[in-house]
């Protein structure tokens, strides 16, 4: 398990290949407050904990605590990062995160 927020903001970035440029764009800030949040410099708005979030498909749970459960290990929507921005792709992880948990819902009726 990685030890604080900023490790594990920094190992899910390079896990799915962004860069902190990619990031600062996508939350609007600049690549140097990206650098501060991964080296613990800086603190993480809720706001930007939440777009983070469902950029990479995860519960708040495992970036501010590590808790493993809560973290799919994996983008619900990939494709290749250069030709979408991340709004979309966070866009479409919140899809299929509620095509998935309609599907479950649906299962736990048939049963």
């Amino acid at each position: 398990m990685t030890d604080t927020i900023g490790d594990r903001l920094k190992s899910l970035r390079k896990q799915h290949h962004f860069t902190q440029k990619q990031i600062a764009k996508y939350l609007d800030f600049q690549q140097g407050q990206i650098a501060k949040l991964e080296n613990n410099q800086r603190k993480l708005k809720v706001s930007s904990l939440e777009k983070l979030c469902e950029l990479y498909n995860c519960d708040e749970d495992y970036i501010l605590e590590g808790i493993e459960d809560n973290y799919n290990h994996k983008l619900a929507f990939r494709s290749n990062v250069k030709d979408l921005n991340l709004d979309t792709i966070a866009d479409m992880n919140k899809i299929i995160k509620n095509v998935e948990f309609l599907s479950d819902i649906t299962k736990d009726i048939d049963e």
